[in-house]
């Protein structure tokens, strides 16, 4: 048998480097998307992310870079997003933003005794550990005492309550995932009230105007008070009512595009009694026009608005 020389048998192997990761949820859901479901790539030489059976994505091997990378995350039915995210050192980063898997709520009433705070009833609440960080106003942070989770939930459990007070709005933040807003041709559930926009140029073929941006200015006739809650701006749009009720918005929210059929779309929880929404509608060439818009809750709306080119 002859001899094996040893000092000949070299195994070669091959390590990487993790450079982004993060993890996208369905941001009306909050149920995490799939690989099947999703694409995720640098907008840089059209670089794909290995997208894992759990929802996380990760990139690999990239150059640290104090510009920003171009993360584009798209999915079928849903609006794609494009991350803007450095990499300053060979160390990984996690691509999280604040404002995006969080509840939005405005305190009714505080219960120091109890450490809880009420606000306006939600349908349904997706969980949200014990644990979790609670954001207000003025500097205030604290963590949730209690899980949060469930149908027609008013309020939750603290583990501090002091220098809260009614009408101050909190963020309770659930995950660092990030979110993908539902697009115009998403299966919305029969309860939401959807508000559908086609903008087209004034034209005699009604020409579909891709990339045109559209804003919420005002609902129910109301225009939103804006506030600082931890760094992140919330508009709180009063609806009236008694008790009255209330729609806070980031600005994820309160923006959208129109795709490549010049279609958009904005979503509500049907429980609000929105009955109108303002908008303003700007697209570079365009006047930008301004419209209200009658909505019926629980249901989809449609309008078609035109824009004069300049």
């Amino acid at each position: 048998m002859p001899e094996v020389d040893h000092a000949m048998m070299l195994v070669e192997t091959q390590t990487s480097r993790l450079s982004f990761f993060g993890r996208i949820a369905d941001d009306l859901t909050r149920q995490v998307l799939l690989p099947t479901d999703t694409a995720v790539s640098l907008e840089e030489g059209r670089r794909e992310a290995l997208i894992k059976a759990d929802g996380h994505f990760a990139f690999a091997d990239l150059e640290p870079s104090a510009a920003n990378y171009r993360i584009h995350i798209g999915a079928r039915s849903y609006q794609d997003r494009v991350i803007l995210q450095a990499l300053p050192t060979s160390a990984p980063v996690q691509v999280m933003l604040p404002g995006e898997d969080e509840l939005y709520v405005l305190i009714t009433s505080v219960a120091a005794p109890q450490k809880r705070v009420t606000f306006e009833q939600i349908t349904f609440v997706a969980p949200i550990e014990a644990g979790a960080v609670v954001i207000g106003e003025g500097g205030f942070t604290t963590t949730l005492a209690e899980a949060l989770e469930g149908q027609k939930v008013t309020f939750a459990v603290l583990s501090t309550v002091a220098g809260l007070a009614a009408g101050q709005m909190l963020r309770i933040v659930r995950s660092p995932d990030l979110l993908l807003r539902p697009g115009p041709y998403y299966p919305f559930p029969i309860d939401a009230t959807v508000f559908a926009v086609k903008v087209v140029a004034s034209d005699p073929l009604q020409t579909a105007l891709s990339n045109a941006g559209i804003a919420i200015t005002g609902i129910n006739g109301t225009a939103p008070t804006v506030t600082d809650v931890g760094g992140l701006q919330l508009s709180r749009f009063n609806l009236g009512g008694n008790p009255p009720g209330s729609v806070i918005l980031d600005d994820n929210d309160r923006n959208t595009v129109t795709n490549d059929r010049g279609d958009a779309v904005f979503y509500f929880p049907g429980s609000k009694p929105i009955t109108t929404i303002d908008v303003t509608v700007s697209k570079l060439g365009y006047q930008t026009a301004a419209r209200s818009i009658n909505v019926t809750a629980n249901a989809r709306s449609f309008q078609s608005i035109a824009l004069t080119a300049l």
